[in-house]
């Protein structure tokens, strides 16, 4: 009965008796509650842990008043918020283009995530016929990875440029969020459940005729059937838009297209922008450019791609931009242990080792953490800050601002869409003066954070230097699995 108060009874019935060295037993349970309970600390730690938040409570109270010894710093005098209402590959994609527009006016992401849905369900439909010619099994791991990331919300860059290159842009007030386009768990089970019922079609298809002479064109009626799901779900983006903006009398006519090319393409070319990665496990190497197989989400369009490069080569790129005026798109990994809530990333951020006494989260480099499944991309951000030292070395970079909880909430998708034009350009206006001045909180990442969880950048050309640039527009091609980490989607 005595043992039964201290722990619960562990029956020791091993099935062989070399696997009874193994189990966990009462002496051992014994031993270790006599050890814990000896530290008064364990228990004051207890106490705090059980009742909140145990990274929070690991905070250092101090971090918000640190402040960065840099003696120079170059920001961009952006004047806009970060787009929210959509995922962030979306949001900060269209940041950079709002950037660089001479008349700032917020781009709707809904369009692109209507473009994102349908293209992509063609790209999965036509990516099982290929998978079904090459004979990969049902069982195979790549088929598996495509039946469960059948139509993700997530991205990455070159999505994003597909879809821009393709549709265009429009302004927000144009082509407003709907209640699945906020809310896209359940257009997405439909989507899933119809692509997978497809998928199976296709593959019966093969089977019969022993080749993919039929499948492609079975595609064609199974793509109206997801057509006319998404339209119904998202709305039908229009085909034409009059839009003018703020202290602007004119109105103007525009398709999504022409928008695009009259007020983004003159002043940020897409073709001209790099990605450049860093990969430090063993299995990569420097100066190598890597693609990802099946990871585009459209037909003949780009697939994830990228030239290695070490984080000083990557830390010396961004600088350069940032300090002549041009932001930076960065993919990084907010999913850590370290609060990804926090307005300050650093590595310092938490002691750990005061209320856990032992070091979490810093005991395997960046490449092991990827080899274990501890680390990978999973956010895009825009930077649009950097702070130096005396020696010209960065310290710190800062995000774009966010903008307020408040902020975020959209209005009815049916009510503004049938509103008059007066309406809509008179609300366009009042929400550009609004935008004049951001006052959202902004992230800074500090370089020591950043060495260890940013894994991808995206810059304007003229900001690399000629031997990386000379590698990425000279050196093959490695192509890696869809489900390596460096491959992740981004949300």
């Amino acid at each position: 009965m005595s043992k039964l108060s201290t722990h619960n009874e562990i029956q020791e019935s091993p099935r062989n008796a070399s696997a009874a060295r193994f189990t966990l037993n009462n002496s051992q349970l014994a031993s270790w509650r006599s050890e814990f309970y000896s530290l008064p600390l364990n228990r004051l730690a207890q106490n705090v842990c059980t009742a909140s938040d145990p990274i929070k409570a690991c905070l250092r109270q101090d971090a918000r008043t640190w402040a960065i010894p840099g003696k120079m710093r170059h920001e961009l005098d952006s004047g806009i918020k970060a787009t929210v209402e959509g995922p962030n590959w979306m949001c900060s994609g269209l940041d950079l283009l709002r950037l660089a527009m001479k008349k700032d006016c917020e781009l709707s992401v809904p369009y692109l995530i209507y473009w994102h849905k349908l293209e992509r369900c063609n790209y999965v439909l036509n990516s099982v016929v290929q998978l079904l010619e090459q004979c990969e099994p049902l069982e195979g791991r790549t088929f598996q990875y495509l039946m469960k990331h059948t139509v993700p919300d997530n991205g990455n860059w070159q999505m994003f440029v597909n879809l821009v290159r393709k549709y265009g842009i429009m302004p927000k007030v144009c082509y407003l969020a709907s209640w699945s386009s906020s809310r896209t768990l359940h257009l997405n089970k439909m989507l899933r459940s119809k692509l997978h019922e497809f998928s199976s079609q296709l593959h019966a298809q093969f089977t019969f005729d022993g080749d993919a002479s039929n499948c492609h064109s079975m595609i064609t009626p199974m793509m109206e059937e997801l057509y006319r799901i998404i339209n119904i779900c998202l709305g039908t983006p229009p085909l034409q838009f009059k839009w003018s903006f703020k202290n602007e009398q004119t109105v103007q006519s525009f398709t999504a297209m022409s928008f695009y090319q009259c007020w983004v393409a003159p002043y940020y070319n897409l073709d001209a922008q790099i990605c450049l990665g860093h990969d430090p496990r063993h299995s990569a190497s420097y100066q190598r450019n890597y693609c990802i197989a099946y990871s585009s989400n459209m037909i003949d369009g780009l697939q994830q791609s990228y030239n290695n490069q070490s984080m000083d080569v990557l830390l010396e790129i961004m600088v350069a931009s940032l300090a002549a005026g041009s932001a930076v798109w960065i993919a990084c990994d907010l999913h850590t242990i370290f609060n990804a809530k926090s307005e300050i990333l650093s590595l310092e951020l938490h002691n750990f080792d005061q209320v856990f006494g032992m070091n979490l989260g810093m005991e395997l480099d960046k490449a092991q953490r990827m080899l274990y499944k501890g680390t990978r991309r999973n956010t895009a951000l825009i930077l649009t800050e950097v702070t130096l030292d005396a020696l010209q070395q960065p310290l710190q970079f800062r995000t774009i601002a966010r903008a307020k909880e408040s902020d975020k909430k959209t209005k009815s998708h049916t009510s503004l869409q049938l509103s008059a034009m007066a309406e809509t350009e008179t609300e366009a206006k009042t929400e550009s003066s609004k935008r004049k001045t951001p006052k959202g909180s902004r992230t800074a990442l500090n370089v020591d954070w950043l060495r260890e969880y940013a894994f991808e950048i995206v810059v304007d050309s003229r900001f690399v230097p000629p031997g990386v640039l000379h590698a990425a527009q000279t050196q093959p091609s490695v192509e890696l699995p869809v489900w390596d980490p460096m491959g992740a989607l981004l949300s």
